[in-house]
Order: structure tokens, then C-alpha cells, then sequence
């Protein structure tokens, strides 16, 4: 019944990228222009409006085009990693951003992938470090995760990290929502305000623009979570980490809290060309400080963290990496580059 659904809604996306124009012009049956003739068009998979791929993504896809020639990066709103991911493998996708956790599901077709293995997918560079931030507002009762027992719950769009780890949380640690509403991020944020949500999970950089803007009207309850509670969810999500968000990083946040986090990674189909994935991630790395400029968290997008990388490089990845010094972990190599 999931892939079924998972069909359905791949299905329905195809039918609106098709409609837009997809990225046909000038383009083979990849939609991949072949070298010398005409613009290489490209879509990348974001995901909803109001996230941090979203405004990254676009920001990003902004930088590539000005800085490269005979390239059009274009931005398409998704539920996030895994439907980016399906959209690559399908071929109605060039690139896209994911989570080191759902992207390596995936690929190995472990978790939400249901045995299905997504292996058309290639790392390209590191992203940022996000948070899995699990919130409230001053007032509604809620001091702990534990309290969001008969609450109504948002725990983001259909497809996006914060989706499937809001809802593997609330199962580990047996919390028992009233309701569990899967809502886009500025939805949610505005159920929060009109008090029709009491609390949400969010995953996000630091800090994140939808927490930033919501503390502007209201004070946030951030929660924390113990080191028990970190223990267990840990034990079932090993490619999960723990973190901190440091005092001060929003206006309420008063002290520090323990909290999930992931890494987040470019990616891409493995049959775009070794030279085209060559020059974007040399153009990404170049242009460090505009990427930063246009989302703060893009400071953790760096070469060296691409060791985070749960899925296999892309050969033109490698072929940077390795050009200025950086050694390709064995487990990183793609199968085509062995």
C-alpha cells in the first residue's frame, strides 16, 4: 500500500514537472544537454517552502547560474529527501538535497525504502549539519517531548526528514499524540500561531528561518531531550548523531539542550556527466562565501566533510576531491569507479 501511494505521488509530480517544461530543451532522454549543444538544463528537488532546502537550494541554484556557462539550474518545491531521491532514480530529476540518514535508506534499500533500492543516487558536497528541533510555545503546558502525549502534533510534509523522524521519535518513545498532522513547514508554523497545533518537530539548520521567524510574535518552548531518550533513538537510527543547540542560538533558548542531528548532502544522478559534476562541485566550493551569504548554515559546506557521505560519490565528485588532497574512504567509491 506505501509504494503504491509513494507511485501515486511520484506520478502526480512527473505530471506538474511535465506541464512546467520539465528540462527538455536542448537535452537528451536524460534531459542532460550533450556537450556543445546548447544550455544544460537541470531541475533540483528542494523541498517545501519556508525549509531550509528550499531557500538554500535557491539560493545555490542562483550562484550556478550566474558563475557557470551553458547552465539553468532550476528549483523545484518537493516533500524533501526521499521524494527527491524517487524523482532521480525515475529520471524526472537531475539533482536534489537530502539527509545523510534518508539518503543512505535508500540507497541501500533499508527503512523507508521498503527493500526498494534507490542506487541511481551519487553524493556530490556537503551541505550543512541539520537539527531535528522538537517545539512548542510558552504557555500550551509542554515543557518536555514526553508532554506532547494527547497534543496535537505537526511533523512536516509528506517526504521530508522531519516527517519520517518526527514520527520514528514519537514511536520510540512511546508518546501517544492526539493527533499527528503531516504539514508542510510554514503551514505548521502558522497552526502554532492560530493555536490549532500545539507542537512540532522541524528539521532545519542553525538556526532555522521558520523558528527565527516564529520567536518575532511568539515565545518558543524549545525541547530537549534526555540522554536516555537519545540512547534509544540512537540505538534504532544509526545513522542518526547526537548534538547540541548552544544558549542564546534563539531568543528563548536559555540553556543548552541535547537534540538529533543529521547531515545533509547535494545529490545526483549518477549518469550526469563526469565533467559537468567536476565544475558544479569546483563552482560550489569556490563561491563558499555567496553560498553562505544566502543561508548561514551553508558554513559547514567545506570539502572535507564530505566524509559524511552515506552514499557513493559521483566520479565527478571524486575527481575534485581528489585534486586537491582529500582521500575517498573505500566505503565512498561508486561501483563503477572500483
Amino acid at each position: 500500500m506505501k509504494k503504491a501511494v509513494s507511485t501515486l505521488i511520484i506520478s502526480l509530480l512527473v505530471i506538474s514537472l511535465v506541464a512546467c517544461g520539465g528540462t527538455q530543451t536542448s537535452s537528451d532522454d536524460n534531459g542532460i544537454s550533450p556537450e556543445g549543444k546548447g544550455i544544460t538544463r537541470l531541475l533540483l528537488g528542494t523541498s517545501s517552502v519556508g525549509g531550509t532546502y528550499y531557500a538554500l537550494g535557491g539560493g545555490w541554484a542562483g550562484i550556478m547560474n550566474d558563475k557557470m556557462s551553458g547552465i539553468d539550474i532550476s528549483v523545484e518545491v518537493t516533500g524533501g529527501p526521499t521524494t527527491n531521491i524517487q524523482l532521480i532514480e525515475d529520471k524526472q530529476m537531475e539533482l536534489g538535497l537530502a539527509t545523510t540518514w534518508l539518503a543512505g535508506e535508500g540507497f541501500n534499500g533499508e527503512g523507508w525504502s521498503e527493500n526498494q533500492k534507490y542506487d541511481s543516487i551519487r553524493a556530490l558536497f556537503p551541505v550543512y549539519k541539520s537539527i531535528l528541533y522538537a517545539y512548542s510555545l510558552e504557555g500550551k503546558g509542554i515543557d518536555a517531548i514526553g508532554d506532547f502525549n494527547e497534543k496535537n502534533v505537526s511533523v512536516g510534509a509528506p517526504g521530508a526528514t522531519s516527517d519520517a523522524a518526527g514520527r520514528a521519535v514519537l514511536e520510540i518513545l512511546e508518546i501517544d499524540a492526539k493527533k499527528i498532522d503531516s504539514l508542510p513547514t510554514n503551514t505548521a508554523i502558522n497552526g502554532i500561531k492560530d493555536g490549532i497545533v500545539d507542537g512540532g518537530f522541524l528539521v532545519s539548520g542553525v538556526p532555522a528561518p521558520a523558528l527565527l521567524d516564529l520567536e518575532t510574535t511568539h515565545q518558543i518552548k524549545h525541547l530537549g531531550l534526555t540522554q536516555e531518550e537519545i540512547n534509544k533513538i540512537l540505538n534504532s537510527y544509526p545513522y542518526w548523531a547526537q548534538d547540541i543547540i548552544k544558549k542564546g542560538t534563539y531568543k528563548d533558548l536559555n540553556e543548552d539542550i541535547n537534540v538529533i542531528s543529521f547531515w545533509n548532502i547535494a545529490i545526483g544522478d549518477k549518469e550526469l556527466s563526469e565533467d559537468l559534476v567536476y565544475d558544479i562541485v569546483k563552482t560550489t566550493f569556490e563561491n563558499y562565501d555567496a553560498l553562505v551569504a544566502v543561508d548561514p548554515s551553508a558554513a559547514d559546506c567545506i570539502p572535507d566533510n564530505i566524509k559524511y557521505s552515506s552514499i557513493p560519490l559521483h566520479k565527478g565528485a571524486i575527481r575534485y576531491y581528489e585534486e586537491i588532497g582529500i582521500e575517498i574512504p573505500s566505503n565512498l567509491l561508486p561501483p563503477e569507479a572500483k
